[in-house]
């Protein structure tokens, strides 16, 4: 089996550490046959996430996400671990763009949201949920467009689940999960989760605040918040008749049945809401 330094210096050059993050570290240099790269390595190659996380980014060839050239096996820091080469996308992590003040026009956020919509529609079309759509999951170029990152806590719907069934919580990410990806209820977890998640992020967008952060001491409030408050509606110039904030509102409803039943739907109430859209 290589080792993960060979490849490094057989097929990359300017190899260099990005982050460790969750269960993955990862890596950034320039291949010799696929040009500039990131390289995930997962700590266990017997990692059933890890292995359901390549499956399905392996099976989606989608614009919004970044290609995958390379998986397999290999040796790092003496344990056999598991490793994705993928492209590199040339853009700013979204946390990072919100962090440095940038909020969202109408305009901004309509082709933002849209963009958000269509790769839920694709991935929806699969049976995924993506569960974890969060400003640290986005890039966002400067011509912005939006690629989606890490499916490392996906579902697949009708695929064995990897959480236990009796769990009093499913994997989340406090103030962007849903209620009832939280709660671990398992049959009502579909794509509206991620359209839930989706709206927060394009509200954040928008007024610089999680709704469901803003004011929370500990990840428990934030959850209590979720599962209680409603965004303030928040007047974003040129939504003139509040089309655009309603939408958002509906995205953020703390039951699935009161939220768009697919990506379709929403995308549908986006483009009939349009007309009263004034961009300056």
């Amino acid at each position: 089996m290589k080792k993960f330094q060979d490849i490094c210096s057989d097929e990359f050059e300017n190899v260099k550490l990005l982050k460790r993050c969750g269960q993955k570290t990862v890596y950034e240099g320039n291949h010799k046959r696929y040009g500039e790269s990131v390289v995930k390595l997962y700590f266990f190659s017997n990692d059933p996430r890890a292995r359901r996380e390549i499956e399905i980014e392996k099976s989606l060839d989608l614009p919004m996400i970044p290609k995958i050239y390379e998986t397999g096996t290999v040796e790092y820091e003496g344990t056999e671990t598991l490793y994705m080469i993928e492209e590199k996308i040339f853009g700013t992590e979204l946390r990072q763009l919100l962090n440095q003040g940038i909020r969202f026009s109408l305009k901004e956020a309509v082709y933002f949201l849209e963009q958000g919509l269509q790769f839920i529609a694709c991935i929806e079309k699969q049976k995924i949920v993506h569960r974890d759509i969060k400003p640290e999951n986005m890039i966002r170029t400067e011509e912005g467009k939006v690629y989606f990152l890490d499916f490392g806590i996906a579902r697949v719907i009708g695929a064995d689940s990897l959480t236990n069934t009796g769990a009093l919580m499913g994997p989340h990410t406090p103030g962007y999960s849903a209620p009832e990806q939280f709660n671990n209820f398992k049959k009502e977890i579909d794509s509206r989760a991620d359209i839930f998640s989706l709206g927060v992020v394009t509200y954040e967008c928008i007024t610089g605040a999680n709704p469901f952060r803003e004011g929370a001491s500990n990840a428990l409030e934030v959850l209590q918040k979720t599962e209680t408050i409603t965004p303030v509606q928040f007047l974003i110039q040129g939504d003139s008749q509040s089309q655009f904030m309603a939408l958002l509102g509906t995205m953020m409803g703390k039951y699935p049945s009161r939220r768009p039943k697919t990506a379709e739907q929403a995308l549908g109430w986006l483009n009939a809401a349009r007309p009263t859209f004034i961009y300056s």
